[in-house]
């Protein structure tokens, strides 16, 4: 169900009256664009800080147009979710000249990709609910308060000034002669007004923003406080002026009054989709999200605050905001689901836990929330955030299974979720899967990545020629000219700088010798200085937990410090997983352009001492080469002789078995003949005789 502006207060309530008492809710977001240009693209080799830089300014960029929100709340009796699904447009509307008037851009490819998706582009222009950031809202509350301030209006705490307007630095305009003519038939209307007793306000025409300077400073001057004097806006937008009759000093101070709190009243309207995100903030319930980086920092950026300068106070400003978040792509991408999961895509991730060995919680719709029930709207905010709290219920539950008895359901408070608490993915990253919103971040050795420079006509079989001699690479590109390199291989990278000398037309420079050209402040080392801890409080055990929370549902515990209160925690999430293989990609062949040729490996310029080194290194592969071949033909000796001995035992075992299968027969046959003299006929000894058996 999509809610504007119109329905916005309602969905407000509803919000307002489900949430305190809910399990955990989920987010999903839909923007405008995505990445500015190809300056701000992913690397698989980014550091924490760099993806951050590039992310941020997307973020600051383009625009959230379509927020979805879905609360589950649990319901112990009938052992069901009850969910109410969100979709909300929003947009920032002006409120008045005064108000912020954002700038945005918007990626083609993002428009058209909501298209497809049936983005309705009228109702986001036309009824989207504005918003405001507490900045933005206390500016204009301010500068509301200092206007009728100066108007003689009594603000708490502040004294009342006896002006009528607050008083110009400039002193007054001084009409010019086009425009005397304009202000005396003003002057002239208004009097009239006053003569007239069954008249008690007067509308002008529409007019400029000079001319109403004009008209605010003659009513002042020439009629001092006989007058009410208001800027209206119509409904074609079109900005008016209307004067009214004060008929006392008091009468004129309680329309004053009333007017500033309308203004305030109007203020409070605007903060608008902000307000959703207060009360999920103060709430303190668990936030879910799927791949969920861009949802968070558009989140905080639009409904926030701006987006700090670096990621170390970006950490800060999100665990302020939410508290405890979890990435249900983090989850599926590790142990023990990611054995489960071949593609952590939402859809294919929600179809994949439909089945064995995942068992899919029962979920029922609130009253009045039907939207979601049988369609399938993938990319729509509202549907993609149900979904998304579906596959959290699933995979949290999952965990159940390995408690000792074995649980149908894990609370979001459990110390089983904490492995996954505040760790959110990151796409396209090689060797660091997720950014840590709790302090600093995965260090992953890069002694086996270099930085590559080389023409713009080079391709990706032209650097896997270049590195041929160390196996199989992965690159990462930078741009047109450069990229990283990683090897699957990484015994082979002290090598690399001694085989690949630098060439005319490329150059290869270790990761670490680049990062400390570009970057020589030690990011990280900052990180865990500067990043404060989240607050540490008293640890519990899951049969504790979850005791406290049957028992004081309102007042869950909402943070659990530490795994070591709970063995069967540490059991499970100590298991190491399986490390997958590298894929070896075919070496494509290579292939010249425009005469551009990387160099064979190990030739200079010099000549000699490359040729040494290659010669070198071609002896140490040899005798490599040799040692792993005795050692295969030791081994296939040592087979063989197991392979006889085995043989010959079986053959011993079978002679052993058939010899005692012949002493049975011949003991068989030996009482047989004694009982047959001893007791047959003589015909019967006869034929036993000739035939050797009975």
């Amino acid at each position: 169900m999509s809610h504007v502006k119109v329905d916005f207060k309602e969905a407000l309530g509803v919000i307002s009256n489900v949430l305190n008492d809910s399990s955990f809710v989920a987010i999903d977001g839909e923007f405008t664009g995505l990445h500015y240009d190809s300056r701000y693209m992913p690397n698989a080799f980014d550091t924490p800080e760099e993806r951050y830089q590039k992310l941020r300014q997307g973020s600051v960029d383009f625009l959230l147009v379509q927020f979805g929100l879905c609360i589950f709340k649990y319901n112990g009796k009938s052992s069901k979710y009850t969910v109410y699904p969100f979709n909300f447009y929003v947009f920032p509307t002006p409120l008045n000249r005064h108000a912020p008037d954002p700038r945005f851009l918007c990626q083609s490819s993002s428009i058209d990709f909501l298209v497809s998706h049936n983005f309705d582009f009228n109702k986001l222009f036309r009824e989207g609910i504005p918003y405001l950031t507490s900045n933005s809202a206390r500016t204009m509350r301010e500068e509301i308060l200092q206007k009728y301030a100066g108007q003689g209006v009594t603000i708490p705490n502040k004294e009342p000034s006896p002006a009528f307007r607050t008083p110009q630095a400039k002193g007054p305009i001084i009409i010019p002669d086009e425009h005397k003519e304009f202000i005396n038939q003003i002057v002239s209307k208004t009097e009239q007004l006053l003569k007239d007793n069954d008249r008690t306000s007067l509308q002008l025409d529409p007019c400029n923003g000079f001319q109403r300077k004009l008209i605010y400073q003659t009513m002042e001057t020439k009629f001092q406080t006989k007058l009410i004097v208001e800027t209206k806006t119509g409904e074609k937008k079109e900005r008016y002026i209307e004067i009214t009759k004060a008929t006392s000093e008091e009468d004129k101070r309680k329309r004053d009054e009333i007017k500033m709190q309308a203004d305030l009243d109007e203020i409070d309207d605007a903060i608008g989709f902000s307000k959703v995100i207060d009360m999920i903030s103060e709430s303190g319930r668990l936030v879910v999200g799927h791949n969920m980086i861009l949802d968070l920092m558009h989140t905080l950026n639009q409904f926030s605050c701006r987006l700090p300068d670096n990621l170390i106070e970006f950490k800060n400003m999100s665990h302020c905001v939410f508290h405890r978040v979890v990435d249900t792509k983090v989850m599926a991408s590790t142990h023990p689901f990611k054995e489960f999961i071949m593609n952590s895509a939402l859809n294919d991730l929600h179809s994949r836990l439909q089945d064995n060995p995942f068992i899919p919680p029962s979920i029922e719709m609130a009253s009045n929330f039907n939207g979601y029930k049988k369609a399938e709207n993938y990319h729509e905010a509202g549907y993609d955030a149900f979904i998304t709290g579906q596959c959290f219920a699933i995979m949290a539950n999952f965990l159940g299974t390995f408690m000792d008895p074995p649980k149908h359901r894990v609370s979001p408070s459990s110390q089983f979720l904490e492995p996954f608490m505040n760790k959110i993915h990151l796409m396209r990253s090689l060797d660091i899967p997720y950014l840590n919103l709790n302090g600093p971040d995965l260090q992953p050795s890069r002694n086996h990545v270099f930085h590559v420079t080389f023409p713009k006509e080079w391709r990706t079989s032209d650097l896997h020629q270049l590195f041929s001699p160390f196996g199989s690479i992965y690159v990462g590109w930078i741009g047109d000219t450069e990229a990283f390199v990683s090897l699957y291989k990484a015994a082979e990278a002290s090598m690399v700088m001694k085989t690949i000398k630098k060439g005319e037309n490329y150059t290869v420079t270790p990761y670490k010798n680049f990062k400390s050209g570009v970057y020589p402040e030690d990011n990280a080392e900052k990180e865990r200085k500067m990043v404060s801890p989240p607050q540490e409080e008293k640890s519990l055990t899951v049969a504790e937990m979850d005791k406290a929370n049957t028992e004081e549902p309102g007042k869950r515990k909402r943070r659990i410090s530490s795994l070591e209160a709970d063995a069967e925690v540490a059991v499970l999430m100590g298991t190491v997983a399986k490390r997958k293989k590298p894929m070896d990609p075919t070496v494509a062949p290579f292939v010249s352009r425009k005469g551009v040729k990387p160099p064979l490996p190990g030739v200079t310029e010099e000549g000699d001492p490359g040729t040494e080194i290659k010669e070198k290194d071609e002896d140490m592969v040899k005798e490599k080469d040799e040692d792993k071949v005795k050692e295969r033909d030791e081994d296939k000796v040592k087979e063989k002789d197991e392979d006889m001995v085995k043989e010959k035992d079986e053959v011993e075992s079978e002679h052993i078995g058939t010899s005692k299968k012949v002493e049975e027969e011949i003991d068989n046959k030996e009482e047989k003949k004694e009982n047959l003299l001893t007791e047959g006929t003589d015909e019967d000894v006869k034929m036993f005789e000739e035939c050797g058996s009975w």
